[in-house]
């Protein structure tokens, strides 16, 4: 029968990986778009049609600035998996400390800007910052969760 801490750890271990999959996901949605997000319409309240009138360099430097972030959320996101791979499931701390270094900021700050972006949108969709706070809460359980076995294997 496993102990409660190689269960929790192998939790950790699968929402590392979700959290891989999810980061690559959200950043292909962003990399691989030929338009900007109905969001970002909302937030400067105008329609496509109007933007491109106002100055269509505006929507191009835009959808440069989507594909730079969907890029890197996507390196990020195997990032993840790759340190996932490589020293999570062989039980090193420096593993750990790569992936709270590498994700948490990027991840906070999308978090914030979400908000930010949503509390300024009077009518139509917004971004989902839901999703953000997923992501945040999906890598403090998998952090909480890999901790005392990564901790135990440093002390052995």
């Amino acid at each position: 029968m496993m102990s409660k801490k190689t269960i929790s750890f192998k939790i950790a271990i699968i929402l590392f990986y979700i959290l891989s999959a999810g980061t690559v996901t959200f950043g292909s949605l962003y990399f691989f778009r030929s338009d900007i997000m109905p969001y970002h319409y909302s937030f400067l309240h105008l329609t496509p049609q109007e933007l491109t009138n106002f100055n269509p360099n505006i929507l191009k430097l835009m959808i440069v600035f989507l594909k730079i972030v969907g890029s890197s959320f996507i390196a990020i996101g195997i990032g993840i998996a790759i340190l996932t791979f490589r020293g999570i499931r062989q039980k090193k701390a420096w593993a750990w400390w790569s992936i709270l270094v590498i994700y948490l900021l990027p991840i906070i700050t999308t978090y914030i800007i979400t908000i930010i972006v949503s509390n300024n949108i009077t009518e139509g969709p917004k971004p989902p910052s839901w999703l953000a706070l997923s992501m945040i809460i999906n890598l403090f359980i998998a952090l909480a969760l890999s901790i005392n076995v990564l901790r135990c294997k440093q002390v052995k």
